[in-house]
């Protein structure tokens, strides 16, 4: 059974992302760049509805800014370790969300900067003693 979109028109799906609707909600080919990008500002968890094919870095550069959460929502070619420290420096507990092959030195020392508990996060084992001991100051 497939399923049933509210929005099935560019021009329905606008109207409804301007108050405020979900991208959920909008049929995956009416969604354009455009109405990606003013989707994902007003409300950065649409990106997990965005087609892969459309989402931008300027896009998923936004979306784990506020919520490293969303990290496994991004491109796997927008993932990139650049990607996750964006995702991390603020918000530390956002290592969680970031891949192994993104986890260099530096995102984590900024991970553990922020918050020192996201040790228990860390997925590639060959730094964690390094960060630690160069971000915990030990």
């Amino acid at each position: 059974m497939s399923k049933k979109y509210r929005y099935n028109s560019f021009d329905e799906a606008m109207e409804a992302i301007k108050e405020g609707r979900s991208l959920e909600e909008v049929r995956p080919d009416s969604i354009t760049p455009e109405l990606a990008m003013i989707a994902v500002k007003d409300w950065v968890y649409d990106l997990e509805f965005v087609p892969a094919h459309l989402q931008t870095l300027e896009m998923a550069l936004i979306a784990v800014r506020w919520s490293p959460l969303l990290f496994q929502h991004v491109r796997p070619d927008l993932q990139t370790p650049e990607m996750a420290l964006e995702a991390v420096k603020d918000r530390g507990w956002g290592l969680e969300h970031v891949p192994a092959n993104c986890q260099t030195k530096e995102v984590i020392e900024a991970a553990l900067k922020h918050d020192p508990s996201a040790k228990e996060f860390i997925k590639t084992k060959g730094l964690i003693k390094n960060a630690l001991e160069e971000a915990l100051g030990e």
